[in-house]
């Protein structure tokens, strides 16, 4: 095993920061900060580690996790209006 100095775990560590910033702002102009934060939840970052990346705040990604989740154990709801469309086109 290698052994790298902690002047270069420290440079390493940057690039890599300055690196999910560029995707981040290149991701940012095709998805809603949502399904960015739902994204990123799934790498295993921290809500503060996620909000460094999109330039938020660890409570505004705490709190759109919680919606995610509050989202993903909800059934899924039935338009009326839907049915109704359909039956009036079966008959």
């Amino acid at each position: 095993m290698v052994k790298m100095s902690s002047a270069t775990m420290d440079d390493l560590l940057k690039q890599a920061k300055t690196t999910n910033r560029l995707l981040a702002a290149q991701l940012k102009s095709q998805m809603s900060q949502m399904q960015l934060v739902k994204l990123l939840g799934t790498t295993g970052l921290t809500a503060k580690e996620i909000a460094e990346v999109l330039d938020t705040t660890p409570a505004t990604v705490s709190v759109t996790l919680q919606r995610l989740r509050q989202k993903a154990t909800r059934p899924p709801t039935v338009d009326k209006s839907s049915e109704k469309d359909m039956d009036a086109a079966a008959r």
